[in-house]
């Protein structure tokens, strides 16, 4: 009946939790604390049974040394628990020779014991919920049922916390793969590009040596898109980290749209595409990354004169509208199917039967800039009548 304790899977799902050896934390400590009031017991604790040890997550009532301690070694009540297929209850010790044989009895003088095991979704048991009593006592069911309802509020908290540590390793674990991905695809894409412009440097401009040059200026531009989508790829993954760097300055709000003018307008001509700026004199400044939000309307920008298509129109914008100033792009395109508004910012998403070059990240890259300034994003869009992206900054200042 005890042989599970050494179980390796079992022991294995015991250290996975992370709590063998952590310092007492307050969510545990209520818990048993709550416990020994509502069951009118003089200890309560939550143990998890390593291969040869108790370790006390939380203990209520206990004497020294072991309330320092927080370990005990050898058999005890709790080995029993994780080995009963449900609550094990033990209204007097000595009254059964196997449970009478446990040293606690005598070194603690543990006299009545109520346990609840502690199991994982897996159906691993990883310790458990335990009340004991210095006299014999009858224990009531109201006493189970409320230790019952402690044990599963723990193993919740439990649960919580190593999936938390676990998307936390896991969002690591890919920032680390994509900067050593990243590194080691821009070193060749690098000397792909620098190859490139200087054999396009050497080829003379002769009509007969066209192709060539064409071929070369073609491997410039992909190179420098797979730089993009390398950079793309390494803002998401910070993004979902938590820690998108942002370094905000006092910006003029008219020389951000300005800007993005500039950087847009030759996408724009060679598109066929009619760019304006509608911003009105005397608009605050703003607090914000001048080269991140340049990357917000150029991901904006560049995205409403490929839909706007060839003798579209793209405008530029920009107001102050309830404290804030309020940017805007909004193009002359076929315009978004209302199922699909809700899904743009989320990365990689695209619609199934998108012709959209990329890999569905420039919006969500968009998003994540924008409410790393405190910012709002949204967009609004009809069929047949274009989009308008929006999105807000702080007035400096403010």
């Amino acid at each position: 009946m005890l042989n599970q304790p050494t179980d390796p899977a079992r022991v294995d799902a015991v250290r996975r939790t992370g709590l063998l050896d952590s310092a007492a934390e307050e969510p545990f400590d209520r818990l048993t604390q709550l416990a020994a009031k509502l069951v009118r017991a003089p200890v309560s604790f939550i143990s998890l049974v390593d291969a040869s040890r108790d370790f006390y997550k939380s203990c209520y009532g206990f004497g020294e040394p072991l309330a320092s301690a927080r370990e005990m070694e050898g058999l005890t009540f709790c080995h029993y628990a994780i080995a009963s297929e449900g609550p094990l209850v033990i209204p007097d010790t000595r009254a059964d020779p196997v449970y009478r044989a446990v040293p606690t009895v005598e070194s603690l003088g543990i006299a009545a014991y109520l346990g609840i095991p502690l199991t994982t979704s897996e159906g691993h048991t990883i310790g458990s919920f335990c009340v004991v009593d210095f006299e014999p006592r009858e224990w009531r069911s109201e006493d189970v049922e409320l230790l019952s309802e402690l044990a599963a509020s723990t193993m919740r908290e439990i649960e919580l916390r190593n999936a938390t540590r676990i998307a936390r390793e896991a969002v690591r674990a890919r920032e680390q793969v994509l900067a050593i991905v990243a590194h080691d695809l821009r070193s060749p894409l690098n000397a792909v590009f620098m190859s490139a412009s200087f054999l396009l440097d050497l080829l003379p401009e002769d009509p007969a040596r066209q192709t060539e040059r064409e071929q070369l200026r073609i491997i410039r531009r992909s190179t420098q898109r797979m730089n993009r989508l390398i950079q793309d790829l390494l803002d998401v993954a910070r993004m979902e980290a938590g820690h998108l760097p942002v370094d905000p300055q006092v910006v003029e709000a008219p020389r951000l749209a300005e800007e993005a003018m500039q950087v847009l307008q030759p996408l724009a001509s060679a598109s066929s595409v009619q760019l304006t700026r509608e911003v009105p004199d005397g608009l605050p400044a703003v607090l914000a990354d001048q080269e991140r939000l340049l990357q917000v309307f150029t991901n904006l920008g560049s995205n409403a004169i490929r839909f706007a298509g060839e003798g579209g129109r793209v405008s530029i914008g920009a107001a102050v509208v309830d404290g804030e100033v309020r940017f805007r792009v909004s193009d002359t395109g076929p315009g978004i199917e209302p199922e699909h508004l809700s899904h743009l910012f989320t990365p990689f998403w695209r619609a199934q039967q998108s012709e959209r070059e990329g890999a569905g990240l420039g919006l969500a890259i968009a998003k994540g800039i924008v409410e790393a300034h405190a910012g709002r994003i949204w967009v609004e869009s009809q069929i047949g009548h274009g989009s308008t992206f929006s999105f807000t900054l702080p007035v400096a200042g403010s």
